[in-house]
């Protein structure tokens, strides 16, 4: 199987849970999308499979976590205004 149709399948499958992290972590919709977008894309670069689901799962929920935190703690947003 592909790269690309490993991501694909765990769009599919975690899409929604990654999604549900990324919004109340970053507080914002479009900030959640590039959380989203971020993690998927490393999912693609990765590249090599997972040995179990679980640990699939888990490295997204990690993965997730920390580039939500990265996003929010960036040198760019701390001089955003609200």
């Amino acid at each position: 199987m592909t790269n690309q149709q490993l991501t694909a399948q765990a769009v599919d499958r975690y899409a929604d849970m990654v999604w549900r992290l990324a919004l109340p972590s970053t507080g914002s919709k479009t900030d959640a999308e590039d959380v989203f977008q971020e993690v998927f894309l490393q999912h693609l670069r990765r590249g090599q499979a997972f040995t179990s689901p679980e640990h699939e799962k888990a490295w997204l929920i990690r993965c997730t976590i920390h580039r939500s935190v990265s996003l929010l703690t960036a040198a760019h947003r701390r001089h955003d205004l609200p």
